[in-house]
């Protein structure tokens, strides 16, 4: 999945209104008379530095598409004077899980820059347009063959990948008291900026427990390094076994 910012921002005074595609953008000079403000908000580092930050932190949930798909998602929310996000909301909801994982996202960005009125910090209400492209993900047609891909790899190798399974697993109670041992496979998803998505278990089932705590599990771990197609990372498939041993 492929993601790319309009890097022009939409400033709205005291109220929320939904821009037509046949009414031109203000201008900077109108937005800055309408606010009456002398500076506007900005992220630290401007433009640039948000669209990479948006790239790292935004953690595209699965959604099932059969073709390639371009979503904008139009994210509201209002400056503080404290350089705070607050009423963070979305325009014209679309996919549910996606604006949800938009709005988490806004919620962990750091604080901006304030816009400045007379020299002071005043709150400022902004729209930011996200534009996504999310790629097909229930397969592509049976004659296309699928590529050669550098498949994904858990940062740090295999011996990281158990050392974190160790750490974190938690041997479910039911299966203990019924002393039940076994391998869970899960399969999962690994999106383009490395993010897990989609784990979900394959296979016969052993039941306890042990195929949610295995699924709690995939969803916990860190970012992993994508796979790559002719050097680009792309979004794809991996399946991870993970084995039950009864403590002692």
């Amino acid at each position: 999945m492929h993601l790319r910012l309009l890097l022009t921002f939409l400033i709205l005074p005291s109220f929320i209104f939904a821009q037509s595609d046949s009414i031109p953008a203000p201008s900077r000079e109108d937005e800055l008379n309408a606010l009456q403000a002398d500076e506007l908000p900005q992220f630290p580092g401007g433009p640039a530095k948000l669209s990479q930050w948006i790239n790292s932190n935004l953690k595209i949930p699965f959604i099932s598409l059969r073709n390639d798909t371009s979503v904008v998602v139009n994210v509201h929310f209002t400056v503080q004077s404290t350089g705070k996000l607050t009423d963070i909301t979305i325009l014209q909801p679309g996919f549910r899980n996606l604006d949800k994982a938009v709005i988490d996202m806004f919620v962990t960005m750091p604080n901006w820059r304030p816009g400045y009125l007379n020299e002071r910090p005043v709150n400022i209400r902004f729209s930011l347009p996200i534009h996504l492209h999310l790629g097909n993900t229930i397969g592509k047609p049976f004659d296309i063959p699928a590529p050669d891909i550098n498949m994904p790899q858990y940062i740090g190798g295999g011996k990281a990948l158990a050392y974190f399974i160790r750490k974190n697993l938690r041997y479910p109670k039911e299966a203990r008291e019924a002393r039940i041992s076994g391998t869970v496979t899960v399969e999962f998803t690994v999106l383009s900026n490395g993010f897990v998505a989609r784990a979900y278990t394959s296979g016969d089932a052993i039941g306890y427990g042990l195929e949610e705590e295995a699924i709690r599990i995939v969803e916990k771990m860190p970012k992993w390094k994508p796979a790559f197609l002719d050097g680009k990372p792309v979004t794809a498939k991996h399946k991870l076994l993970i084995r039950f041993d009864l403590p002692e």
